[in-house]
């Protein structure tokens, strides 16, 4: 009786066990096919106006939304600028010290979220980042200590740093390395020179050749035709073709003309046969430089050359090149003047379509611009000035 009573027990604790392993094993299966939220795209926006301003950092599965808003945002505070690798972004805000901090993408909510940081104590912000391989890569840091640092963006460690003394210049305030491209073995680094009254030290365009085996300056190389290397948050005056020539944006000084200078492929010099005059060939100087192909190419025109900082309103207008014939191809029809010394932005996800950011006084959109005919149309409108757009792979 007792036998038959403990043998009762254990087959109702075997079924009561068995149905909560099956439970289990259906809730298991429950939470494992929730579907994930694709983060296909990322996008920052800066909102608020300085010093009170808050960048918005947010994964999209598409880009199809007529607006955006801020609810699946991560907050960040002050103006960042960003820069991304594969899947993953980069921000830097400007506050000291400098720090770069890395975020990746939740998969169940398709929020941002943070990945890891890099600091760098006497400096206030990252100028430029250029990525080499999952392992390597270097930044750039301004605002006190200017500095190249090499670093790994999967572990966060430093791990070098670029011996920048060569390039120092009696008379210079201030030193910045802004914009940069590598090819091949060589990287090259944007570098300007600020006297104490915030003016260009000189009239030429200087960049920096660093050589990457063994992590060297090799030499900085110098053109008079052009000045001030000036790249900055979304700004960008470096660009590559598809045959690894590099062109180099100059803004221009009171004496010498904005224009485009060129890399050929191969070489580690400027060629002497190629100067684009961007001032000569739309009127007047231009910032920034995006090239798509086959010579085709996106500028922004500064309209009244007295406020190019724009303490009175949006004073930029978006002007089609062709690099190789040197020659423009006039305003872009039916958009307005921008704050362009701010974010001037333009990518290209696809063959059929560039997308190109247009912030005002009243608006904050991207906009499409058509290849096949060059119409132009707002694709969306996003909540605050549009400093980053990324396509994550």
């Amino acid at each position: 009786m007792h036998t038959s009573y403990f043998q009762s027990r254990l087959l109702t604790g075997t079924l009561a066990a068995a149905t909560l392993l099956l439970g289990a094993c259906d809730k298991n299966k429950t939470d494992d096919s929730k579907p994930t939220v694709a983060a296909n795209y990322a996008m920052s926006t800066v909102g608020g106006a300085f010093p009170s301003q808050t960048t918005y950092i947010q994964g999209l599965t598409d880009l199809n939304a007529a607006t955006l808003d801020t609810k699946n945002a991560t907050e960040q505070a002050s103006f960042a600028a960003m820069w991304h690798y594969k899947q993953a972004l980069y921000m830097s805000k400007f506050s000291a010290p400098a720090t770069l901090t890395k975020y990746t993408f939740d998969p169940a909510t398709g929020r941002p979220v943070e990945a890891g940081r890099l600091v760098v104590p006497g400096a206030n912000t990252f100028s430029d980042v250029q990525f080499i391989s999952e392992t390597e890569a270097y930044a750039s840091v301004g605002g006190g200590l200017a500095r190249l640092v090499k670093f790994n963006p999967t572990t966060f460690v430093t791990t070098g740093e670029v011996d920048l003394t060569r390039l120092q210049k009696p008379g210079a305030r201030r030193v910045y390395y802004l914009g940069s491209m590598v090819r091949d073995t060589k990287l090259f680094w944007g570098v300007y020179y600020e006297t104490p009254s915030f003016a260009s030290l000189t009239d030429s365009a200087h960049v920096a050749v660093i050589d990457l085996p063994t992590g060297r300056l090799e030499k900085v190389i110098a053109d008079p035709r052009t000045g001030t290397v000036f790249s900055s948050g979304a700004i960008s005056c470096f660009s590559k073709d598809a045959n690894g020539d590099i062109y180099v944006q100059g803004d221009g000084t009171s004496r010498v003309p904005s224009g485009v200078l060129r890399i050929k492929a191969g070489e580690t010099r400027f060629d002497p046969a190629y100067f684009f005059d961007l001032k000569a060939v739309t009127g007047k100087d231009c910032k920034g430089l995006y090239l798509f192909g086959n010579g085709l190419a996106f500028t922004t025109r500064i309209e009244d050359p007295t406020d190019s900082y724009e303490f009175r309103g949006p004073n930029y207008r978006y002007y089609r090149l062709d690099l190789n014939a040197r020659t423009s191809g006039g305003a872009l029809p039916g958009l307005p003047l921008i704050f362009g010394s701010q974010s001037s932005l333009m990518r290209k996800f696809d063959d059929q379509n560039l997308l190109l950011s247009v912030n005002t006084r009243t608006q904050n959109s991207l906009y499409q611009y058509k290849l096949s005919d060059g119409t132009i149309s707002k694709k969306m409108d996003v909540p605050g000035l549009l400093t980053g757009l990324a396509k994550l792979n």
